[in-house]
């Protein structure tokens, strides 16, 4: 939901709140004022009353619609005005409805009367009828412009903030663009531009820095390291080398090259994690793991692995083609390197899913952290540890699910599509 629509409902909420105490309270006033003003009515016509008493000298009871007056009689005293409710028949309606009473003795001329008016009472059920009825139109009313009033001004006010997310939106650590945010005439979008502005500059800055000493890491350490192999190639081959010193040169040997495989593993997962490979097109993964399942089968006959393959014809799926063949690579090798001699590797591709199989002995570790960083069952000198993360972090930027699992003596890793 919006923010501007957020504010809209909780100022909605505070007004019907309000509308309903304001309600209360204005039914109380017009209670107060109507009952005012029955008994104002009444004590006029009381007046009008006296007078007709005064002019026509009444000696004998006299009821009218909505009066009533007895001439007393003996020792009498004149009493306060009184009001009451009661029920008297309505001359018009015909049927009986509550009425305002006044009752009072007073004294005219030299004789006392009892009088009593009546007036129809404006029942409070009406009154509260009406306040409701005004004050629910008020309400929808009032939220039926809020909203449109709302969505209409959001479009200006939040106009620069949305132009703002556009840009961070749009925003790429690889084209190295700089991010320049027009000024507003609001105080707390320019502050947030401005804060904005200097978070980005500080993260080009620091990603070109992370990126050219990866890239001159990488390359200062594997002309050393090919300088290094090459000699002792050249050691090698002297004749006076005794078995032992032979040995050793391989040893290092070996020792260098897994450390130039790990310098250009490292970098490789650093261009994956900053989304450097991003041409995604459309890649034929049928036909990709059947190139690469030939390229790797003198391996497997070295091994005596029996491969089995059940491979749907034009699997496609939109990715980067370096990736992709980058992970099947990875997981025919992992399937390879950790198998048994004469072993099996199996291998179904659908277009919802690659699922390989390879025979081997369980985990010794947790299978939770097998897709971590140097994360490896055993020691072996041909693993760098980092094949399974860098397939992990494929599937992450490729927006893929991988998942691994052990059942029947054989480790089944699963990638969806």
């Amino acid at each position: 939901m919006k923010l501007i629509f957020k504010i809209t409902l909780l100022y909605l909420l505070i007004t019907l709140v309000v509308f309903l105490l304001g309600g209360m309270i204005t039914h109380q006033v017009i209670m107060r004022e109507v009952v005012f003003e029955e008994q104002r009515f009444l004590t006029e016509r009381l007046t009008s009353a006296i007078r007709m008493i005064e002019h026509r000298k009444l000696d004998r009871p006299f009821e009218r619609d909505k009066i009533r007056i007895i001439p007393l009689d003996g020792q009498v005293e004149e009493t306060p005005i009184t009001f009451s409710d009661t029920v008297v028949m309505h001359a018009t309606l015909q049927r009986m409805e509550p009425h305002n009473k006044l009752d009072v003795i007073k004294k005219v001329g030299d004789r006392y009367y009892s009088i009593s008016l009546y007036d129809l009472i404006i029942e409070e059920d009406d009154i509260s009828d009406g306040v409701n009825e005004s004050l629910l139109k008020m309400y929808l009313l009032l939220s039926v412009v809020v909203l449109v009033l709302g969505w209409i001004a959001s479009l200006f006010i939040l106009k620069p903030f949305n132009a703002t997310l556009e840009q961070i939106r749009n925003f790429s650590l690889k084209k190295n663009d700089r991010i320049v945010y027009q000024k507003s005439n609001t105080r707390e979008f320019d502050k947030l531009n401005k804060f904005v502005e200097e978070m980005t500059d500080k993260v080009r800055s620091d990603y070109q820095s992370l990126k050219e000493f990866t890239e001159n890491a990488s390359h200062e350490m594997q002309t050393p390291l090919s300088i290094t192999n090459g000699k002792l190639e050249l050691l090698l081959e002297s004749d006076n080398l005794s078995n032992e010193q032979v040995s050793l040169i391989i040893s290092a040997q070996e020792s260098i090259q897994r450390l130039s495989k790990l310098g250009k593993a490292l970098s490789l997962l650093t261009k994956i994690e900053n989304k450097e490979f991003e041409s995604v097109e459309k890649v034929d993964m049928s036909e990709l793991l059947s190139k690469l399942l030939a390229d790797f089968k003198e391996l497997t006959d070295l091994k005596s692995i029996k491969v089995e393959t059940e491979i749907q014809d034009q699997v496609c799926v939109r990715m980067d083609s370096t990736l992709a063949a980058i992970m099947i690579t990875n997981l025919i090798q992992n399937a390879i390197r950790h198998n048994n001699e004469q072993g099996m590797i199996s291998i179904t591709m659908t277009d919802k899913k690659l699922t390989i199989r390879n025979t081997g002995e369980a985990l010794k570790s947790d299978p939770k952290v097998l897709f971590e960083r140097f994360k490896k069952d055993n020691q072996s000198k041909e693993s760098i540890g980092l094949g399974l993360a860098i397939v992990k972090k494929i599937c992450e930027v490729s927006s893929f699910n991988i998942s691994y699992e052990y059942q029947k003596k054989m480790h089944c890793i699963t990638v969806i599509f």
